[in-house]
């Protein structure tokens, strides 16, 4: 990307390039919860299988 492209950034394009990274951010978190919730089902599960 050429420096002058980097010079001429409006407020709206900060304002668009914020929101991406806020949006990013909140998808990693989302993931990683998914991800702990998922392992402690499946601790959850293992441990209630022998009893079936």
């Amino acid at each position: 990307m050429p420096l002058q492209l980097l010079a001429n950034l409006g407020w709206h394009e900060v304002s668009v390039l914020l929101f991406a990274l806020f949006l990013a951010l909140v998808f990693f978190l989302v993931l990683r919860q998914n991800q702990k919730d998922f392992l402690e089902i499946e601790a959850w599960v293992t441990e209630e299988e022998p009893g079936f």
